[in-house]
């Protein structure tokens, strides 16, 4: 079971813990006021009694809950026979089945149906149909109401107590099957984290494995290019230099890949602003065009997040690269970052108004190998790098694009 993801037994047991509370309540009331409305003497102290017991169980139960107890099916199935036993034993003590709420039999074999598996439904329904024979058969006094209305009271008593079991009935099951809707969206959100995580690892040992074999060709390039520094004057000289610079670049990046990744995929404090500008500055070195727009908001300066530093700015850097190429070859290029501060959350936009994703591949966009760049211009892991990094550590990415009009890019992150 993924951490922080609660088992369905749990969930059921404590939703039944909650009912029998309410049960209890009911149990006392109705013996309270029902002993004043029936002309037959009932035991009003040993109808206590069981509730009482009863009370004591779901008392020790909660605590054992707050313990840190982990139901299982067994344990819930054991509650609800727990729960008949103790109806069965307040039926036989007023009445038997002349008590309209001997209905209430059909709550408890309607909580097992929906909670518990198919034996356990079989083995309530079971003990209910011979709790309900054995009060038929037993020699029992039947209530016998004081007024000369005692029908009419009695269809009044079996009309509440039709209202109590449909109010039982419904408010359980509802509120059972939407926590385990949320329990199950948890677990699809859990599954897609460690596929992610999964995938993750891969590419790292992928990366590793592909910057292992680009170490000789570039070592290659750098002696050529020195060579090139040597026989050339003039601008080519510079082109040459250039070349050597980059391929250093390189190199670094190939040694920092190679490098153990503890460091780098350990979330730790930083101030966002900082790291923002610091990875604008490492993708635009040696880059003429395009220029980003950077915009701050003044209560986002300084704000602190929790994430993967190394990580993340790399992300940042191929988030511009995306934009840069989206926006290659436009006379009137725009490459736009911003950061503003939203509540606790930070939001950091990169937006372009390049040439956008077609609306066909929107639900496609961030997945791992998925670009719409041509071959060889993209592996399709930027989008994807950069999800990973925020969502791990409780953020999200949000995408909007429009084919011809540009792509928005927005990361959401919490502050630390």
């Amino acid at each position: 079971m993924p951490l922080g993801i609660e088992s369905a037994p749990l969930i059921n047991l404590r939703w039944i813990v909650r009912l029998r509370w309410l049960a209890v309540a009911g149990q006392i009331a109705t013996i309270m006021v029902g002993s004043r409305m029936v002309a037959t003497t009932i035991p009003e102290h040993a109808l206590l009694l069981v509730c009482a017991l009863l009370a004591l169980v779901n008392g020790a139960t909660q605590l054992w809950l707050l313990r840190g107890g982990q139901p299982t099916e067994r344990t819930a199935g054991l509650h609800l026979l727990t729960d008949v036993t103790a109806l069965t034993a307040l039926l036989a003590l007023s009445g038997g089945t002349s008590n309209p709420f001997s209905l209430l039999y059909l709550v408890h074999i309607t909580i097992a149906a929906v909670v518990l598996p198919a034996r356990w439904v079989l083995t309530l329904a079971g003990a209910a149909a011979l709790a309900y024979s054995t009060l038929e058969f037993l020699p029992v006094t039947p209530l016998d109401l004081k007024s000369a209305n005692g029908a009419i009271l009695e269809q009044r008593g079996a009309w509440i107590a039709f209202l109590v079991a449909t109010t039982f009935i419904s408010t359980f099951s509802f509120r059972i099957s939407r926590a385990l809707r949320k329990r199950e969206i948890e677990l699809s959100r859990a599954r897609a984290a460690a596929e992610g995580a999964e995938r993750f690892a891969a590419l790292g040992t992928l990366a590793a494995g592909t910057a292992h074999e680009l170490n000789t060709p570039l070592g290659t390039i750098a002696i050529l290019a020195g060579e090139l520094i040597d026989q050339l004057e003039g601008d080519r000289r510079d082109e040459a230099r250039e070349i050597r610079a980059q391929v250093r670049r390189c190199k670094e990046i190939i040694t920092s890949m190679l490098a153990p990744r503890g460091a780098d995929i350990e979330p730790e404090e930083f101030a966002l602003d900082e790291a923002v500008t610091r990875a604008l500055a490492l993708w635009q070195d040696g880059r003429r065009t395009p220029r980003p727009d950077f915009n701050i908001a003044p209560d986002a300066v300084g704000v602190k997040v929790r994430l993967p530093r190394h990580a993340f700015e790399q992300s940042i850097g191929n988030l511009l690269e995306n934009a840069a190429e989206a926006t290659e070859g436009r006379a009137d290029c725009s490459v736009r970052i911003t950061l503003v501060r939203d509540g606790d959350d930070l939001r950091l936009t990169v937006a372009d108004n390049g040439v956008g994703v077609p609306e066909a591949l929107h639900n496609r966009i961030g997945e791992p190998f998925f670009t719409t760049k041509g071959p060889g211009k993209g592996s399709g892991l930027g989008l994807y790098l950069a999800r990973h990094v925020v969502e791990r550590q409780g953020g999200e990415m949000l995408v909007t694009s429009s084919e011809g009009a540009g792509t928005e890019v927005v990361l959401v992150m919490p502050e630390a």
